[in-house]
């Protein structure tokens, strides 16, 4: 697939992964339609990126936010192409010290704001019966933590948006519109130190997030009677 002047819908876009693919996907003739709760984060990769971004603020969390911002991008563009489920958040420790407040960021963030963004783009891909829904989902939404974790609410909200990967693609089979899930393992990106963690963006088990971006556009980039559904990025040694 060509993406120039696709209109791509990237969430979590104001840093890290979600950052680099944009400012990738735009170099590749995309126009790219930012979504953050962070404002003045956006703004910067706007005017990074230039003509081929518009940025608008929303928190995935609301989902009527959400339907709104879907149409004014729709509005805007006349079109949606690719939708990029991004947005994520980080916490870890063992269950019974994660508060229900915790608890349910995680599966809002995660899991219903996934969802959410999905559900009102739908519409708009079966009437033009053509897109892309790619889902970052993590090495945490197929297996468990092992020795690196305990993060076992973190992974039960990544396994939720595994189901609802796997479930649509087989809900939109004979339609034109392909869905897909990344699993990647742990990247040099701002979300651990976001979440209140010691972690540098320098760990020997981090990939860097600008490798992982050229996989994405990969992913996209496939001829039109090709998919890449799933696929799992891990640190090599």
């Amino acid at each position: 697939m060509d993406l120039k002047n696709k209109v791509i819908v990237i969430t979590g876009a104001s840093s890290g992964l979600g950052r680099e693919i944009s400012i990738l996907l735009a170099e590749q003739g995309g126009i790219v339609a930012l979504i953050s709760k962070s404002g003045d984060e956006l703004k910067k990769v706007k005017a990074e990126i230039g003509a081929n971004a518009e940025y608008f603020v929303c928190n995935l969390v609301n989902a009527k936010e959400v339907e709104n911002t879907i149409a004014r991008i729709h509005k805007k563009f006349g079109k949606i192409d690719v939708l990029i489920n991004n947005a994520g958040i980080w916490f870890e420790g063992l269950t019974e010290k994660h508060s229900p407040d915790k608890l349910a960021e995680l599966f809002d963030v995660i899991s219903l704001g996934t969802i959410y963004t999905t559900n009102y783009t739908l519409p708009i891909l079966k009437k033009q019966n053509a897109g892309q829904i790619l889902n970052i989902v993590s090495v945490a939404g197929i297996e468990t933590p092992g020795n690196m974790g305990p993060f076992s609410p973190y992974t039960a909200a990544k396994y939720a948006v595994t189901g609802f990967t796997k479930s649509l693609e087989e809900e939109l089979k004979g339609t034109n519109i392909k869905v897909m899930g990344i699993y990647p393992g742990g990247m040099n990106t701002p979300l651990f130190k976001k979440a209140g963690f010691d972690y540098t963006e320098n760990e020997d088990w981090m990939m860097d997030k600008k490798d992982v971006s050229k996989i994405v556009l990969f992913m996209l980039s496939q001829p039109k009677d090709m998919i890449i559904d799933h696929l799992v990025v891990r640190k090599f040694g």
